[in-house]
């Protein structure tokens, strides 16, 4: 997956963001139609172009025309020839140990605080976050987990999450649990929004997002009508999440043109957040989960069902 951001007048706290397949020659051209499907941006207002993946000569060209001299930057070299298993293995090398990392850094930062500021929210973690102390329910059992968080962002857009405990838990009644856990659906699904692209070839693509910061918006898989309303938005049952990111999720139909490209999207997803391994599902309505792809991260392999 190629991640292109765009830059808006400057502002640090105004990026629009477009993806598209790695390999791709258009990839930036893919995204900035993405972008200018979903907001009311013109090229002038781009002031600085990063992506991913080094743009190919047509993105080059592309991006000197429609975008003139604004500053363009990348994070991995584009490999000569058609042969990307090294760089692919090298990217997601690099972006498994910066998500170390961030979890690390995190974690020597984890909110304490036991004030009553910011709303609950589901949180979704892989199965070697650090479960052990945090309350969680099985989405994939032996993989994929949710939890609960009461969240808080900052003016500068730092988020601080309080997470729910086990033993916290254990001490709760269960009214009061599924009092919280009500709480924390009902603010999910506060502000949730989902954006359509159309393309003649792939098919529909949907992406959903929340409030300004779509935090947390890929929980939206435990919603009672994710399945429901997401197949019917792309026209079959069986459909193909891609979580890109706690707060990034992208929607296809399985047997549609984007269903192989979400796959490559996960496996090379930049996300840093940690407690997350990003993932590609597969829901048909049934109870059963299937996990179709991850980024490689050195973890234990993925159960294929719940």
């Amino acid at each position: 997956m190629n991640v292109v951001i765009f830059q808006i007048k400057g502002r640090e706290d105004d990026l629009a963001r477009g993806v598209a397949p790695a390999k791709d020659e258009d990839a930036v051209r893919q995204a900035w139609r993405q972008v200018q499907a979903e907001r009311n941006i013109q090229a002038a207002d781009v002031t600085r172009v990063h992506c991913l993946w080094q743009p190919s000569r047509v993105d080059r060209v592309f991006l000197a025309g429609m975008f003139g001299r604004v500053e363009r930057t990348h994070q991995f070299d584009r490999p000569e020839g058609d042969d990307w298993t090294a760089a692919l293995a090298h990217a997601a090398e690099v972006m498994a140990r910066t998500a170390e990392e961030a979890a690390q850094e995190r974690a020597e930062e984890t909110v304490t605080d036991d004030g009553d500021d910011g709303e609950w929210l589901p949180v979704l973690r892989t199965h070697d976050s650090q479960l052990q102390h945090y309350a969680a329910l099985p989405v994939v059992a032996g993989r994929l987990y949710l939890g609960f968080a009461r969240t808080t962002v900052t003016p500068a857009g730092r988020v601080g999450m309080l997470h729910l405990l086990r033993n916290t838990v254990e001490e709760m009644g269960e009214e009061e649990y599924l009092a919280l856990a009500g709480e924390a659906m009902a603010n999910l699904k506060r502000g949730l929004f989902v954006r359509t692209y159309t393309d003649e070839e792939k098919g529909t693509l949907l992406t959903l997002g929340r409030g300004d910061d779509d935090l947390c918006a890929g929980s939206a898989i435990v919603l009672d009508d994710f399945h429901q309303n997401a197949a019917g938005k792309v026209g079959e049952d069986s459909v193909v999440v891609g979580l890109l990111s706690p707060d990034h999720i992208v929607v296809a139909g399985a047997s549609s043109g984007w269903a192989e490209e979400i796959e490559e999207w996960v496996r090379t997803s930049p996300d840093t957040s940690g407690d997350l391994v990003p993932c590609a599902l597969r829901l048909d309505g049934s109870p059963d989960i299937e996990i179709i792809a991850e980024r490689p991260a050195g973890r234990l392999p993925a159960d294929a069902t719940a």
